[in-house]
């Protein structure tokens, strides 16, 4: 979870600077939320890769079974049942 009260001017840099689909590592402590899941409070985050192309519609996602295989990382992030 990103805070705006425990990150201050970092927060404003990672709501400028990051897309859909970017993968970010994140820096500060893990505990539980309300509801019992896991969560990491982070403190600090890094850039690790930035986004070329954007990710397949919610919706309609990935059709074709050949893409799918080709594509797999992206299969994996927008298809949570895969």
């Amino acid at each position: 979870q990103f805070e705006k009260s425990r990150m201050g001017e970092s927060f404003k840099n990672l709501k400028a600077w990051t897309d859909t689909g970017d993968i970010i590592g994140a820096r500060g402590t893990i505990r539980r939320t309300d509801k019992g899941e896991l969560s990491v409070y982070a403190k600090e985050w890094t850039m690790l890769t930035k986004s070329i192309a954007p990710l397949p519609d919610k919706f309609h996602g990935l059709t074709d079974i050949s893409k799918r295989y080709r594509s797999r990382h992206v299969d994996l992030i927008v298809n949570p049942n895969v």
